[in-house]
């Protein structure tokens, strides 16, 4: 995708820090946009900078991780990685129950940031994207390719279809046709329908089918509108 994943880094160990910072600036798709030493200090770049990931330390000075998280506004928290030495399964779990979305124990693999940090960021739009369609009565295969699509879209407004359709094409291992098909045919129902899910997302019903790259820059603009 053509937007890059704005990343915020909370570790309080000056080398790791610069470590991560240093891999960071190396990675396509991802960009570093602050870096703090404790929890605190992560809170306050959070309030500013409005990233869309935080990579997050546990053990640390003044605010710890675990403290990090639950100051944490739950309607509006970015994707949190945790990254720590610690691989205590309670502690995981704990982490996670507290709003963690993924949780890395050091050393790190650099090279799997990217995908990983992407697939967790379009997630809460995907889930919103499908709570969308299903209100105007979308069902079947059609309504979670379309709640991928939207949501790259939302993300990248820049970004081609081919590029919307590849985590369908991944997750369900189809290809772009299938993609385009499965999408059309919901669009087509959601058409004949005309419920007032539809004719608010399209702003009226339109007289002929909108394509599904106008349908899906629709569902994107809604997206956009409710994050």
């Amino acid at each position: 995708m053509g937007a890059k994943l704005r990343v915020l880094e909370v570790e309080d160990d000056p080398g790791t820090r610069t470590l991560l910072a240093a891999a960071l600036t190396r990675l396509p798709g991802v960009e570093l946009c602050a870096a703090a030493a404790d929890g605190l200090e992560g809170l306050e770049l959070l309030e500013r900078l409005h990233p869309d990931a935080v990579l997050l330390d546990l053990i640390m000075p003044c605010l710890d991780g675990l403290g990090f998280l639950r100051a944490l506004d739950r309607k509006r928290r970015p994707v949190v990685v945790v990254t720590s030495q610690a691989s205590n399964q309670a502690l995981i779990r704990y982490a996670l129950s507290l709003g963690a979305s993924y949780y890395l124990v050091k050393p790190l693999n650099f090279q799997t940031l990217p995908p990983l940090l992407e697939g967790l960021c379009l997630q809460p739009l995907v889930q919103r994207g499908v709570d969308l369609l299903e209100a105007m009565g979308a069902r079947g295969r059609g309504v979670w390719a379309a709640a991928r699509a939207a949501a790259v879209l939302a993300r990248d407004e820049t970004a081609l279809l081919k590029q919307a359709y590849a985590p369908t094409i991944a997750a369900e291992q189809t290809n772009y046709a299938g993609v385009e098909k499965n999408i059309r045919a919901m669009v087509d129902k959601l058409h004949q329908a005309a419920s007032p899910g539809y004719l608010a997302l399209l702003g009226d019903c339109p007289a002929v089918r909108p394509n599904n790259l106008a349908f899906l820059q629709a569902l994107a603009r809604a997206l956009r509108e409710s994050n």
